[in-house]
């Protein structure tokens, strides 16, 4: 006789078996939300629709060796977190530089990156949106100077919010990101022959990206497939054991 009361408690522990679903996070960021939904009982398939690449110049090496010069230092990703003490560790500058600055860090992940290294984050806004982000700054900004980290193609919002509350803002990209293009085709056998259940972005960029991977030789393809396109699955927290246990309950 089939135990009904085993099967239950399996489904209740893995609450994702059965379900494929497709992640584009970057390869190198992927591992921690790959293994949470294998954990949940997925089937994971991967195919990064982005890419990240350091970046380093004369200029962004002025902004650190400089670093104690700012009031805010403001990490816009994780990734800023990495590139930045890699940048740090290669040009021998002691983190004690940074004891007279404040920090931010936008969003819950980019705030435990820096926790991982130590540092004591006095801001995280409650907003993700670029365009609210400046006024998460309280008090008066005039004349304090901001060093904002991030990605040479992020947008430019935040620098200008506070620049109109008088702050002298300095942008020091440390990587970008790029479509890796070479995966289109693996996209795309993906996307015609597995049943996937959940496609997951976290980011804007993964999604256009992955939009752009698909768009040049499949038109028809999109046009049929795409103009239903509706998010399921939205996280109440922009973290990913939020995400996968979102995934969990809605899927």
């Amino acid at each position: 006789m089939r135990n009904f009361g085993k099967d239950m408690s399996v489904t209740k522990r893995l609450p994702l078996k059965g379900r494929t679903i497709l992640v584009t996070q970057a390869q190198a960021q992927s591992k921690r939300f790959t293994t949470l939904l294998k954990q949940k009982g997925a089937t994971v398939l991967h195919c990064p629709t982005i890419e990240i690449i350091p970046l380093e110049s004369k200029e962004t090496t002025a902004f650190l060796k400089n670093i104690f010069d700012y009031d805010w230092l403001v990490f816009m990703s994780q990734n800023a977190v990495h590139y930045f003490f890699e940048q740090l560790k290669k040009h021998k500058i002691r983190k004690q530089n940074l004891q007279g600055c404040r920090i931010s860090a936008i969003g819950k992940i980019t705030r435990e990156a820096l926790k991982q290294h130590k540092l004591r984050v006095n801001l995280t806004p409650s907003v993700y949106q670029s365009e609210s982000l400046a006024a998460a700054f309280k008090g008066t900004v005039d004349e304090r100077k901001f060093l904002i980290l991030s990605s040479l193609n992020g947008r430019t919002v935040l620098k200008e919010g506070l620049e109109k509350r008088g702050a002298v803002v300095n942008v020091c990209p440390l990587y970008k990101t790029v479509v890796p293009v070479e995966n289109a085709r693996m996209l795309m056998k993906y996307i015609c022959e597995e049943r996937i259940d959940a496609v997951t972005f976290t980011s804007p960029s993964t999604f256009e990206n992955f939009l752009t991977m698909l768009n040049p030789d499949h038109q028809r393809y999109l046009r049929i497939h795409l103009e239903t396109l509706t998010v399921r699955v939205r996280p109440s927290e922009f973290t990913i054991p939020s995400f996968v246990n979102t995934l969990s309950r809605e899927l």
